[in-house]
C-alpha cells in the first residue's frame, strides 16, 4: 500500500531527493502525499490531497534541510484529504511520522491519549503514533519511539524525526515491507527497491519486529521487543536503473505488456529450481496453490493443468485460505503461494501459518528478499524485473511461466508425463516469447477494436478449463484501469445463469484454442449469439488472432491482446492506467 521514503545525509536538497524517491513509489497510492523536512529548528511539513504531479508547486523545494521523511498514501483509514495526508506531527510538533499499515488498536490509544490531553486533527490510525512518541518522551527520542511502538497493534512499516534529536531517522517494521538504502555520508529509508536504486544498490531489508537508526554514517538494527541488536547482511539490488523507467512508452502498463516476451525467456532462467523443487511437491498427496488478485489466476491455471495430469490440487484466493483451509492443513501438504511483491498481506500470513503447521512451502515471487522469500522453505524467482504500473501484465506472464514449468516437471515426477513430452513441452515453452511478439507487432488491429468498444459499460469473458483463468485475468484489466463492468465465466456456465444479462451488442470476449473442446466453445459462442450478443474470438483465426501455439502453453499466449484491449480502452476513456482509482501495487494490509 503506502510508499514512505526517508532520507538523511550530507546534501541540503532533502526535499528535492525525496520528492523523487516518492515518484517511484507513486504505484503504492496515490490518494495524497506529504514530505516532512527539519530546518532552522523547525520541522517543516507540505502535503496535500492529489497525485505527485498534482503536489510539485506546493512542495516547498527551497528548503535547506539534510534529514526528512515523506509518504505517498493509499488511504485506509480517513478518506483522501489534506488533514489526513501525511506526515503526521504530535500537539508541539516535535516529532513527525509517516506509516504503512493499520494499527488496529487506534481507536483505544486515541481514547486515552485525548484523556491525557493530545489534540488530534485527522481521522487517520496514524496520527496516534507521534502522540504516542510525545507522550513517552522523557529526553530520549529512541526510548519513546520504541516505548510507543511497543503499543502498537496491527500492521506498520514507519518512519519518524524529531526535533529533539535531527541526526537520525528511526524506522521501524512489522508486517509491512521497509528498507534501508546504504549510502556513503547517506543513508535511505523506502518502502520499495525502485525509490532507492537511482542512490545506491546497496540495502538492508528489516524483519518483522525490527527497528532501525538510521545516522549519516550508520544504520543499526535491533529487536524492538527485546531491544538486542540485529547483525542484518546488506543485499545488493540487481535490477538495472532502465528496468524502472518509461524508456519512451507513454505509461509504465504498456512498457510492461512490451516486456511480456522477455518475461517468459526470464522465468525460463529458473529451470533448475522448478525441475528441485517440483521432485519435493510431488511427494505429497495434497497440493495447494494460494495467491491473491492476478496471481491467484496464474495459481489456477497451474491447478487445471495438474488436473489435465491426473494430479489433484487446490487453487484458494488467500483471504479465504486463511479463515478455512488452514484448518485442513498439516505435515502431509504442500503449498505453492504466489506474490509479485512478496509482500502480500494475505498470501504472506497463510504461509506463515502453513508453515507452522509443517506443511511444505515454494514461493513463486518477482521481488528477491521480500518476506515471502525469506518465509517459504524454498523459492522460485521469475526474473521480471521491476513491475511498476499497478495493473500486473508481465508479473502474470512470468507467474504463468514458472506454474506451467512447475506442473509439467510434477507430472514427470509422478510418472503422469515421460520424460521426452517434457522436453518437448520446455521446447515449446521457449517459442511462445516470439509468438507473444507477434501479436505485439498486432497492436493496430487491437486498437481498432478497443476503439470501436471503448463505449461500452459491460463486457463479459468466456473460457475453459486453464483459459477459464485467462478470461478472469482479461476481466480484471479492463475492470481495474477501465472502471466497466466486466464478468468472467468457464463458457459451460453462462447457460445456468448469466444468458439472462446479455443483449444486442453486450461484447463477450471468448478464448478459443485450438483443442479437443473448441467444438464446445463454439457452441457457447453460439449460445451468446443468438442473444444479440457481440462475440469476439481470442484465436488463430478470430478477432484477437493469435499464432499456432499448443494448447496446454496457450495461456501463456492467449492473454497478451486481453492486456492491450484494456489498456487501448483505458487510454480511448481518457483514464490513466498507471494510477488506477481506489487501487494500489502491493497490498500489504489485510
Amino acid at each position: 500500500m503506502c510508499g514512505i521514503a526517508g532520507y538523511i545525509g550530507e546534501r541540503e536538497n532533502t526535499s528535492e531527493i525525496l520528492f523523487n524517491m516518492l515518484k517511484h513509489l507513486e504505484y503504492r497510492g496515490y490518494d495524497s502525499a506529504g514530505i516532512a523536512c527539519i530546518s532552522d529548528d523547525v520541522i517543516c511539513v507540505s502535503k496535500d490531497q492529489g497525485k505527485l504531479s498534482e503536489l510539485e508547486d506546493k512542495i516547498n523545494s527551497d528548503i535547506v534541510s539534510d534529514v526528512g521523511i515523506a509518504h505517498t498514501r493509499w488511504a485506509t483509514h480517513g478518506e483522501p484529504s489534506h488533514i489526513n495526508a501525511h506526515p503526521h506531527t504530535d500537539c508541539e510538533e516535535n516529532f513527525c511520522v509517516v506509516h504503512n499499515g493499520i494499527i488496529e488498536n487506534h481507536m483505544t490509544l486515541r481514547d486515552e491519549l485525548e484523556k491525557k490531553g493530545h489534540r488530534f486533527t485527522s481521522s487517520t490510525d496514524t496520527e496516534v503514533i507521534p502522540h504516542l512518541i510525545e507522550e513517552f518522551y522523557e529526553g530520549d527520542f529512541e526510548q519513546a519511539f520504541v516505548s510507543a511502538v511497543k503499543r502498537l497493534c496491527g500492521s506498520f512499516a514507519l518512519a519518524a524525526v524529531s526535533l529533539r534529536d535531527g541526526d537520525r531517522i528511526l524506522a521501524a517494521r512489522k508486517e509491512s515491507p521497509l528498507i534501508i538504502g546504504l549510502g556513503e555520508g547517506e543513508n535511505f529509508i523506502a518502502s520499495d527497491t525502485p525509490a532507492l536504486i537511482h542512490h545506491t544498490r546497496d540495502i538492508i531489508i528489516l524483519d518483522d519486529f525490527n527497528y532501525a537508526v538510521v545516522c549519516r554514517d550508520s544504520v543499526e538494527v535491533k529487536d524492538f521487543q527485546s531491544g538486542e541488536c540485529v547483525k542484518k547482511k546488506s543485499h545488493k539490488i540487481d535490477w538495472d536503473v532502465k528496468q524502472a523507467e518509461k524508456e519512451g512508452f507513454e505509461h509504465f502498463m504498456l512498457k510492461e505488456i512490451y516486456e511480456e516476451p522477455h518475461a517468459v525467456k526470464n522465468a525460463l532462467k529458473a529451470q533448475d529450481e522448478v525441475c528441485e523443487i517440483a521432485s519435493k511437491l510431488a511427494g505429497y498427496g495434497r497440493i495447494y496453490f494460494v495467491a491473491c488478485g492476478t496471481a491467484y489466476y496464474a495459481a489456477l491455471a497451474a491447478k487445471y493443468l495438474l488436473e489435465r495430469f491426473g494430479i489433484s490440487s487446490e487453487a484458494i484466493l488467500g483471504s479465504e485460505f486463511r479463515y478455512s483451509t488452514i484448518n485442513s492443513i498439516d505435515k502431509d501438504c504442500a503449498v505453492v503461494a504466489v506474490s509479485q511483491s512478496g509482500e502480500t498481506a494475505d498470501t504472506l500470513v497463510c504461509a506463515k501459518e502453513c508453515k507452522m503447521k509443517g506443511a511444505y512451502l515454494a514461493g513463486i515471487v518477482n521481488v528477491a528478499g521480500s518476506s515471502l522469500t525469506r518465509v517459504v522453505d524454498d523459492n522460485i524467482h521469475i526474473y521480471a524485473g521491476p513491475e511498476i504500473a499497478v495493473a500486473s501484465t508481465k508479473a502474470y506472464i512470468g507467474q504463468v511461466t514458472s506454474l506451467i514449468m512447475l506442473s509439467l516437471c510434477v507430472a514427470r515426477e509422478r510418472d503422469k508425463i515421460g520424460e521426452e513430452y517434457l522436453r518437448e513441452m520446455l521446447d515449446n515453452i521457449h517459442s511462445v516469447p516470439a509468438k507473444i511478439e507477434k501479436v505485439l507487432a498486432g497492436e493496430e488491429e487491437i486498437w481498432k477494436l478497443a476503439e470501436k468498444h471503448s463505449g461500452k459499460n459491460i463486457f463479459f469473458y468466456i473460457g475453459r478449463r486453464q483459459n477459464y483463468p485467462t478470461a478472469l485475468e482479461g476481466a480484471l484489466k479492463i475492470k481495474e484501469i477501465s472502471y466497466v463492468h466486466a464478468e468472467a465465466y468457464p463458457a459451460g456456465e453462462l447457460k445456468h445463469g448469466p444468458l439472462a444479462l446479455l443483449e444486442e451488442g453486450v461484447p463477450v470476449i471468448a478464448i478459443v484454442p485450438n483443442d479437443e473442446l473448441s467444438d464446445k466453445m463454439e457452441s457457447n459462442v453460439a449460445e451468446a449469439e443468438a442473444r444479440g450478443a457481440l462475440v469476439l474470438r481470442v484465436s488463430e483465426e478470430g478477432d484477437f488472432r493469435v499464432p499456432i501455439v499448443d494448447p496446454l502453453l496457450s495461456p501463456l499466449l492467449y492473454i497478451t491482446p486481453l492486456h492491450l484491449f484494456a489498456y487501448y480502452i483505458c487510454i480511448q476513456r481518457g483514464l490513466d492506467p498507471d494510477k488506477p482509482r481506489n487501487l494500489a501495487k502491493s497490498v500489504t494490509v489485510e
